[in-house]
């Protein structure tokens, strides 16, 4: 970025200081502030300990410095612009989570599509924390982080005092981490009643999701796993037999994945099953077990494993169970209001499935810990500029957060043409600029450009002021 870009870059942020309603936050006299300024870019220092004595001179410093960046601090301070953590006294901290669209699972198509993605996201999180954490809408703040995703604040005085240990909790509840079927079921049980001659196994009480017996229609995961049934099984039945049958035989493949037992099986051995199995795809698991020298059971997770076992007729009888089970009216009520399920594993393979798809995806592998376990760390301002993109951070009601799309209502920045200069080489994701309804073609070279998808292309680094 050359010293021409950062001027009009500076320029241009500056004004929409001068201009816009600015949101400063909660507290902000107990809140340590950070900025990233335009002329250290491209590195990025952080200029932080800093703290204000009043909203004015906030205000005068965000209009006079003009940041490409401004954060402030979840946490609230004695002292905030002490030079030290220690110094500075913490008294407690929002929790905060920081939903960002590179960490999801979903490989987006466009820019525009990752952050769809990660929307519906945010609305998984929101309705954990509202439903299953019963926070008030008023105690949460949602938050367009102005680049690829959502903040979430939430105020409420019962988790301003939680030290980092109990925050990774509730990151752990949303994101299903460690969730075990003994956590979430009562098992169903047997007795043993003479007939005759023989003892005759009936069943005593069926398997339950435990916060049923707690609560009427259930509470938290084993809740969102009746729902998550229910509509699994009205689905399936609905759809046409290949479409059906294609989605049973990938849940009860990735079932079966997920419990295969092989690592301590010799490769040599691995090879030989695959060899014998590649040759003649008809052959039975007692002849190759017979010939490679290893148990039935073994050999069929190596099969699995190496996705050579076919699941299609295991996956058509289990189709016909699922369907039937969706045209039982008494068995859906079962589920739905008392939570009693089928002993059956492909109950089993839909519950890893609903677990995977409830769960909240973020961070390195689920939520960002990081972010939401730090008590002492800066978040973006809201209604600030994000330096990255030119977009305005957008704090949001929950109302305003469903209609909002924020490649039309974080754009900030005018329609007037705006010469740039895109820097070779032009990587894929900045080649199409979709922003206020419109997609704009992007090449290497000079070229004008709405000031909106220039600005944008500037704070990426992906083009100079010409």
């Amino acid at each position: 970025m050359n010293f021409r870009t950062k001027q009009y870059l500076r320029k241009r942020f500056g004004d929409y200081y001068q201009n816009a309603g600015l949101v400063l936050p909660h507290e902000l006299l107990k809140r340590e502030w950070g900025f990233i300024f335009f002329d250290e870019l491209p590195e990025v220092v952080m200029r932080r300990h800093k703290a204000f004595f009043s909203e004015g001179e906030a205000l005068e410093y965000l209009r006079g410095m003009v940041p490409a960046h401004a954060y402030h601090s979840a946490a609230y301070y004695k002292f905030p612009g002490a030079g030290t953590m220690k110094e500075k006294q913490w008294q407690g901290a929002d929790l905060i989570f920081d939903l960002d669209a590179d960490h999801l699972p979903l490989k987006p198509r466009s820019y525009a599509d990752m952050l769809s993605n990660v929307k519906t996201e945010t609305r998984k999180l929101l309705d954990f924390l509202l439903d299953d954490f019963g926070f008030s809408e008023s105690n949460i703040s949602i938050v367009f982080s102005g680049g690829r995703g959502y903040h979430i604040h939430v105020r409420d005085p019962k988790v301003l005092s939680l030290e980092s240990a109990e925050r990774r909790e509730i990151v752990d509840y949303l994101s299903g981490t460690g969730l075990l079927s003994d956590f979430l079921f009562k098992p169903s049980k047997h007795i043993m009643r003479d007939d005759g001659r023989f003892k005759k196994k009936e069943l005593e009480s069926a398997r339950r999701i435990s916060s049923f017996d707690d609560v009427a229609g259930g509470s938290g995961w084993g809740k969102r796993i009746s729902r998550y049934l229910i509509h699994f099984l009205k689905d399936i039945s609905t759809k046409d037999s290949a479409e059906a049958l294609s989605e049973v035989t990938d849940l009860i493949t990735s079932y079966n994945l997920k419990h295969t037992f092989s690592d301590n099986v010799p490769e040599d051995v691995i090879k030989k099953v695959i060899q014998i199995k590649s040759e003649n795809r008809k052959i039975g698991l007692q002849k190759i077990a017979e010939e490679a020298g290893t148990r039935e059971e073994r050999i069929r997770d190596i099969l699995i494993k190496n996705d050579l076992w076919d699941f299609k007729p295991e996956a058509t009888t289990k189709l016909k169970e699922l369907q039937r089970t969706a045209q039982n009216r008494e068995a859906l009520d079962m589920i739905e209001n008392k939570g009693i399920i089928s002993d059956s594993y492909i109950f089993d393979a839909i519950i890893q499935k609903a677990l995977e798809n409830n769960s909240i995806h973020l961070g390195s592998a689920h939520t960002d810990e990081p972010v939401t376990a730090d008590i002492k760390r800066l978040i973006r301002m809201p209604s600030s500029l994000h330096g990255g993109s030119g977009m305005r951070v957008v704090p949001l009601t929950l109302p305003e957060f469903e209609k909002f799309e924020p490649l039309r209502d974080a754009v900030v920045f005018s329609e007037k043409e705006v010469q740039i200069e895109v820097i070779p080489p032009l990587k894929p994701q900045n080649s199409l600029v979709e922003m206020k309804g419109k997609s704009i073609s992007v090449k290497e070279g000079i070229s004008s450009l709405p000031e909106y998808a220039a600005m944008y292309l500037m704070c990426r680094g992906a083009a100079e002021y010409a």
